[in-house]
């Protein structure tokens, strides 16, 4: 090893000092995405102007070919660590996946062996020679072709960081756009400056000048970190944003061709993969009203319906001018909210509300006349003294006393089915927790329905008390089981309620579900019709007599939906 003074070494060596600060916040600040691979990008920086810093302070050929290969180690880590800071800050962080990193090595990897074996092969340097520079030995290496095919791989990587970076810019708000500029600023400065030392016009032959500008790409890197949070505030979250909301937007351009559209908007409309590109029309024919109708730079807002897999779901929709800052509306922006439920919640208690303004009306009248039929009996028992004939009189009274207190329970239970919405409820527990309030006594109860959810009025475990009480009444002693199941029917699903039992007579089918038919209050089966009806769901009764009840429960389409339990 031979030493020698080099004017070159303290600017080398302030600039890796910088750097080598620069890999400490990145480690420090690890909490970041953006740390490690920033960390990795600094102190490849550092090491290959350390190393440079220190070839220069020694004149023998075999030191300076040691520290080269060291050089080449920092030299080909740096455009790989960029792409990755660039992958990481933009939000494409699941493209650097350890399979990835591998392959972007494999370059790296070969060349670090060239340098270290080039004295075998002289592909990567042809020659190397000395020239002095203020009396300092500069060694200049002639490069190979092989060191060619390395450069165009570095400024690949180096060029593809670029273009991710500017795609980001466009629309971001200023302090992202700042960060942007200040990183594309700090990665043009040694790319610019490198290209002249390939060049045949480089200013100093020999000496490769890109290690002294990372100084001030370290000046300006702290200005980004302490002035605009670089690093520490990434525009990562448009994309993640955009794509995780559960709400569908998708925009299209003024020529209605979908431009873009999240996962959710995806779902929508069933299958889209192939929408980009492809006209507005053709997946979401709905939304081409709010086009057509405002010609003008209005938002728009509206409801519209949309079929789904066996099913139409409704959506709020907001509609925008797509804006690009500066710009004239250029395209449109559609934010689509799923209310089915609440709509579905909406007109189930507004046929509710209808129902009970109906029952307020026909209960007054039947409890009046039952009132005047009292204050008859009354009025018989005061006027004559028979004891036989009162006793007749005050059964007759009892009977009536107790019919109005069957209807004031039946109204109670009919008011709650307007007091709280529909809901999504599994069709099993309803059955259990019927069967734990009915004594059905020896009849057993078979239970089909796993998996099964309905989109009814929470009174809906009322509906199947009434079914069991009535098989348990009216099923006579043949009756000893009852089973409950279900089947797909096109877009509508089939709940059935059989038993073996005695059966319904024909002539009883027609008046089954009218209010007071039957040996007991005549209001069960009346009442379960409308809980059931409050959301499209119809009974009926369709067993053969002599062999058992058949009550078949339809449920249309959008009002079923299937858990998943085996």
């Amino acid at each position: 090893m031979i030493f020698q003074y080099s004017p070159f070494f303290l600017p080398l060596f302030f600039s890796a000092v910088i750097t080598a600060f620069l890999t400490y916040i990145g480690v420090r600040n690890r909490s970041s995405p953006v740390a490690w691979p920033f960390a990795i990008l600094m102190a490849a920086v550092t090491l290959w102007t350390a190393a440079y810093a220190v070839q220069l302070i020694f004149s023998d050929l075999p030191t300076t070919l040691l520290l080269t290969t060291v050089e080449y180690i920092g030299i080909v880590i740096v455009p790989v660590a960029w792409l990755l800071v660039v992958l990481y800050y933009t939000g494409r962080k699941h493209y650097v996946t350890g399979r990835n990193v591998a392959l972007l090595l494999i370059v790296p990897v070969t060349v670090v062996t060239l340098v270290a074996t080039n004295s075998q092969h002289n592909l990567f340097y042809s020659a190397i020679i000395p020239r002095t520079v203020d009396g300092s030995v500069l060694w200049v290496f002639f490069r190979g072709p092989l060191f060619w095919l390395n450069a165009a791989y570095a400024y690949i990587l180096l060029m593809a960081s670029l273009i991710l970076l500017a795609s980001r810019y466009s629309g971001a708000p200023e302090i992202y756009r700042r960060q942007i500029l200040i990183l594309g600023i700090a990665a043009c400065i040694p790319v610019l400056v490198n290209l002249l030392y390939l060049s045949f016009i480089d200013p100093v032959p020999g000496l490769d000048l890109t290690p002294f500008t990372f100084t001030v790409v370290g000046v300006i890197i702290a200005v980004g970190l302490f002035r605009y949070q670089l690093f520490l505030t990434l525009p990562v979250a448009y994309p993640q944003v955009f794509s995780a909301m559960n709400d569908g937007i998708i925009v299209a351009d003024p020529q209605n061709r979908i431009v873009d559209l999240n996962p959710a908007a995806r779902q929508i409309a069933g299958s889209a993969d192939d929408a980009i590109g492809r006209s507005l029309a053709i997946y979401f024919p709905q939304l081409s009203r709010f086009v057509e109708s405002n010609g003008s730079d209005v938002d728009m807002s509206g409801e519209v319906m949309i079929p789904g897999n066996g099913s139409a779901r409704y959506y709020d929709v907001v509609y925008q001018h797509f804006r690009v800052a500066g710009q004239d509306p250029s395209g449109h922006l559609f934010i689509l909210s799923d209310i089915t439920d609440r709509r579905l919640a909406l007109d189930a208690l507004a046929s509710a509300h209808k129902k009970l303004s109906l029952l307020s009306s026909v209960t007054r009248h039947d409890t009046m006349n039952k009132v005047t039929g009292l204050m008859v009996y009354l009025d018989l028992i005061k006027n004559q003294s028979n004891p036989d004939m009162n006793a007749i009189y005050l059964q007759k009274i009892d009977e009536i006393a107790r019919m109005i207190q069957d209807e004031i329970v039946f109204t109670r239970d009919y008011q709650e089915m307007g007091v709280k919405s529909p809901a999504w409820q599994d069709l099993s527990a309803c059955i259990a927790r019927a069967k734990s309030q009915v004594d059905t006594g020896p009849i057993r109860v078979i239970e089909e329905c796993a998996g099964v959810e309905l989109y009814a009025d929470p009174l809906l475990i009322k509906v199947i008390i009434n079914l069991l009480e009535n098989a348990a009444r009216h099923g006579g002693n043949r009756l000893d089981t009852v089973r409950f199941a279900y089947r797909q029917d096109g877009d509508s699903l089939i709940v059935t309620c059989e038993d073996n039992g005695v059966g319904i007579a024909g002539e009883e089918k027609s008046r089954l579900f009218s209010r007071g038919f039957g040996r007991h209050t005549g209001l069960g089966l009346f009442l379960s019709r409308e809980i059931l009806n409050t959301t499209g769901v119809a009974i009926q009764e369709n067993g053969q007599p002599g062999t058992g009840a058949r009550f078949e429960i339809t449920v249309p389409s959008g009002m079923f939906r299937f858990s998943g339990r085996e």
